[in-house]
């Protein structure tokens, strides 16, 4: 009779515990890893049992005198589980209080701390009156544990009554749980969330096989099932980067599965938006498109973030899978693709038509008077958005949202500048980016012989672009009853180019295919406080003409809130950030610290008075990634740091003629625009503070920035 094969899965805290240990540690326990892995039976392993241990089933392996691992060694059956190392005494006293076991109605393998499941239910009883209904007092028992709720901590959730009794018991359950506790403490029905995390019906689940836990979604966020012994390798080469394997059940969900048309995912800042936008492309290329002339278009908004994105495809994708994906920011591709038909003509932007706008503005009419900045902001919000050529069109235009009301007699002596300026552009050899995207559609709708070879595309940071952007994006790739043609993910919390969409508007129809990422992974749930609380009171829209709110956005993990200090003087704000890098310096590599500025001009500033001091610094350029093996701290501008993480983050120069940014703010031609201004400025500062993992720094000199005061109240 054969033996089945042992398999030996990995608990992704056992990567967080390796990654702390010291590297000469750290090559013992690969080489124990190695040797298990061979064969977790042979007498050479000397498992010890562990007193007083609630889990019978867990067990100490020796990795030296002073380390141990544990494991979860099976009664029966060839599955081990290896779950921790640490120090001798801190290993069996991690082990003495947890237990491994699979949840009798999930499915799923949980690790459970028995005595903090304990103390929590103490502390929030402690803090609610016994006389008050618990806020889930009508979901059944079955339910919480069909959703993921451990057996242990059933009477946790029972007690919350209130919001805060939620974010602490968060912090306890497993992420799947949390999930859903997250949604129906903000409302939602048993239904809705039984219904979003796919649990519905029932299952038989049988409490001892291992390996169908292994396979249930839930299990593979914690767990690495190993098959294949260059991807341990790789994973225990670079432990901080979980997001190469340990996918949330929710985005799993959402990256492996055929879907019959185009999807639009949301979340706030950290929420895995990008993550799950990378595992599609390549599960896509592996399972879907994967014939020789097969290629998927990953597309975002501008080019730094194309580089970051084809680094990390990089990262989990082999040679032969990255043959079939194309990565480029869109107006990148938009001017390649014209030159490629012969189409030589130059994209511009704002900068580069000021003297042009200059020009036209001299031929403006006295009556209506009105400042240049109108005629900018009426040309692109409503003459470019709504592809206005005559005046014909621009009398018959709806100006809903522009903040001042023109007569259509006054928009006919208004008509001749923009004319003009359009003249201008033409006589120059020049275009703007939405004249670009519709030449664009236009060649491929009325050219047969153009053909590509996108199958699909994906779309990142999809709330910074316009509907011409996603017109064109329909037109490439046209719906077709394969499906898997769209995958759209973005946050307009986090628009910081001013373009708004409605993908019904656009050809594009998501009705049953939406779906929300409300865990925040990246940041704590401190400095996620301080960065939505920014955005109190601004209307945001969910990309398809209704609303969207973070009612239900969290952060699992802790840490301080956000540090405030203000200054009389550059020099002074400088001797500071000096001594906070000095003394970062002495416990952390300088690299994972990043100085977020508002403009350019600011960043050469502060570049050479860190060189004044001997403090080594690496700007992030807008055209190229970060060289991770460069050392120094990192700087960079608001805009630029988008898409990016680091330990810490200073938010230098907060001040008040920087942010909101006055110069741009003087430019403004009405009240509209203004108050749409500033929400750009106040969602660029929740980007910027939001790529923080531990610690966020806000420094300022002088007058401090006017946004400040409004967050006293909330903070």
């Amino acid at each position: 009779m054969s033996i089945p094969p042992i398999r030996l899965a990995i608990a992704i805290d056992f990567f967080d515990s390796y990654n702390r240990l010291p590297k000469k540690v750290q090559g013992k326990a690969s080489k124990l890893i190695d040797q298990f892995k061979k064969n977790p039976t042979q007498t050479g392993l000397n498992y010890e049992s562990i007193k007083n241990a609630r889990d019978s089933n867990l067990k100490s392996l020796r990795v030296d005198q002073s380390y141990r691992a544990i494991v979860r060694k099976p009664d029966n059956g060839n599955t081990y589980l290896l779950l921790w190392v640490d120090k001798h005494d801190q290993a069996y006293q991690w082990a003495q209080n947890r237990v491994c076991k699979i949840n009798s109605e999930s499915g799923a393998l949980q690790i459970v701390d028995v005595e903090q499941a304990q103390n929590l239910e103490k502390q929030i009883n402690h803090n609610n009156s016994s006389e008050v209904i618990g806020l889930f007092s009508q979901i059944s028992t079955r339910h919480f544990l069909r959703l993921g709720v451990p057996e242990e901590l059933l009477p946790s959730v029972r007690a919350v009554v209130s919001d805060s009794d939620i974010d602490q018991l968060l912090l306890q359950l497993p992420e799947e749980a949390a999930d859903a506790i997250l949604m129906l403490g903000a409302g939602y029905s048993l239904e809705t969330v039984l219904k979003e995390h796919h649990k519905l019906k029932s299952e038989v689940i049988d409490p001892n096989n291992l390996d169908e836990a292994l396979s249930k979604d839930e299990t593979k966020r914690r767990f690495f099932l190993v098959e294949d012994d260059s991807a341990l390798q790789e994973i225990l080469a670079a432990p901080l980067e979980k997001w190469r394997v340990f996918l949330h059940p929710s985005q799993r969900r959402l990256v492996e599965r055929d879907w019959n048309g185009p999807v639009r995912v949301l979340g706030g800042a950290g929420t895995g938006k990008t993550v799950v936008a990378i595992h599609r492309a390549k599960w896509l290329a592996q399972h879907c498109f994967n014939q020789e002339n097969d290629r998927i278009f990953f597309t975002t908004f501008t080019r730094n973030l194309a580089i970051d994105i084809q680094m990390n495809l990089h990262k989990i994708c082999s040679s032969n899978i990255m043959k079939r994906i194309h990565v480029e920011n869109i107006d990148s591709w938009v001017s390649n693709f014209l030159k490629s038909e012969g189409i030589n003509y130059k994209i511009v932007y704002e900068e580069q038509v000021k003297n042009l706008w200059q020009e036209a503005y001299t031929i403006a009419p006295t009556s209506p008077s009105l400042p240049l900045s109108f005629y900018k902001d009426e040309w692109k919000d409503v003459i470019q958005v709504h592809g206005v050529r005559t005046l014909k069109d621009y009398l018959k235009v709806s100006r809903v949202g522009r903040g001042t009301s023109l007569k259509r007699s006054e928009r006919a002596a208004i008509w001749p500048v923009f004319e003009e300026y359009r003249s201008l552009l033409q006589h120059k050899g020049w275009k703007e980016i939405e004249d670009a995207l519709r030449d664009v559609c236009s060649l491929l709708k009325n050219k047969p012989g153009i053909t590509l070879p996108f199958r699909s595309i994906i779309v990142d940071e999809a709330q910074d672009m316009s509907e011409g952007v996603f017109q064109l994006l329909r037109t490439i790739v046209v719906s077709n009853n394969q499906g898997n043609d769209l995958f759209i993910v973005g946050d307009p919390h986090q628009r910081i180019y001013g373009h708004k969409v409605v993908l019904s508007h656009c050809g594009i129809e998501i009705r049953g295919r939406s779906h929300k990422l409300r865990i925040n992974y990246r940041t704590t749930e401190q400095i996620r406080k301080w960065a939505t609380a920014m955005l109190k009171d601004i209307p945001f829209d969910d990309l398809d003409g209704k609303l969207d709110n973070l009612n239900d956005y969290r952060s699992l993990l802790q840490g301080t809130v956000p540090n405030i200090q203000g200054f009389s003087s550059f020099e002074d704000e400088i001797n500071f950030l000096i001594y906070k890098l000095k003394t970062i310096s002495e416990s952390e590599p300088l690299s994972n610290t990043c100085l977020v500025l508002r403009t350019n001009q600011l960043i050469k500033h502060y570049l050479h008075a860190l060189n004044e001091h001997n403090i080594q610094a690496q700007q992030i350029k807008p055209s190229e990634p970060d060289n991770e093996e460069k050392p120094g701290v990192r700087i960079a501008t608001m805009h630029r740091v988008k898409g990016l993480q680091f330990n810490r983050i200073f938010i230098c120069s907060f001040n008040y003629d920087l942010i909101p940014l006055k110069f741009a703010l003087q430019d403004i031609s009405d009240d509209t625009a203004r108050q749409n201004f500033l929400h750009l400025e106040r969602s660029l500062v929740h980007v910027a503070a939001t790529r923080a993992i531990q610690e966020v720094n806000i420094i300022y000199y002088g007058k401090p920035s006017p946004f400040l005061s409004s967050l006293e109240q909330d903070c």
